[in-house]
């Protein structure tokens, strides 16, 4: 496909997936609201997990909907939304560079790459393959920069840059920290940081909210702009 019908399809292949995962994230909401009405209505039940042995009775259970949905639920969608962005973000990036890969004429190839390679093709992919590797393990501030200097999209806004830093900077506390923001948490969120070190992260709904319906706008911006950009 063409680069525009190409930037196109992962345009909407990424909203269809952040639309499942909020769509996982209501319906597990509405399906816990359920089984708590179903046991306030006077239904009793005993679960045991055969994994664990652990027994929940059904007064257990209510108590630990709650939980399940304000802190599991909403924390693990959350970090989904984030994930599916930055898969988004680099697949953009490739598909830039490997349309465009002279923006990369002064990287080096060591010539074992070029002897292995199967054509020009191959070289170029490896090329590109390398430089997203590189920028991945960057700070988001820097991943715009980047895109900005190669195809000059002109968005998003700073503000939106800062929201997503703040959101990527609170997805990696849940997964490397235990929930716990420390001081390299608060050097990410800069002046959007929510929580100081040794607090604990939270995911409330409002936010889980605005950070999808962020994303969201973000992903479509951007490939709308690199979609008119291609002459």
């Amino acid at each position: 496909m063409a680069l525009p019908d190409d930037i196109g399809a992962l345009r909407d292949r990424v909203l269809a997936d952040l639309n499942a995962a909020h769509d996982y994230y209501t319906d597990t909401k509405i399906a816990w609201d359920i089984v708590r009405r179903f046991i306030a209505a006077g239904q009793t039940l005993s679960i045991r997990n055969m994994t664990t042995g652990t027994v929940t009775t059904h007064a257990e259970l209510a108590g630990k909907s709650r939980g399940y949905v304000a802190e599991q639920l909403a924390e693990v969608t959350f970090q989904q939304f984030i994930s599916i962005f930055e898969n988004y973000f680099f697949d953009l990036v490739r598909l830039w560079l490997m349309a465009y890969p002279k923006s990369l004429s002064g990287k080096k190839v060591d010539f074992k790459d070029v002897l292995d390679a199967a054509d020009k093709d191959a070289i170029t992919a490896r090329v590109v393959s390398k430089e997203v590797t590189e920028i991945l393990y960057d700070r988001p501030t820097a991943w715009f920069d980047y895109l900005e200097e190669k195809a000059k999209l002109g968005c998003p806004t700073n503000d939106e840059i800062a929201k997503i830093a703040e959101a990527k900077a609170s997805r990696d506390v849940l997964v490397h920290n235990r929930g716990v923001a420390g001081k390299t948490y608060e050097s990410k969120a800069v002046a959007l940081a929510r929580y100081k070190d040794g607090q604990r992260i939270d995911v409330p709904e409002d936010y889980h909210r605005a950070t999808w319906e962020l994303l969201r706008k973000v992903v479509t911006d951007l490939s709308d702009a690199a979609i008119a950009k291609v002459p």
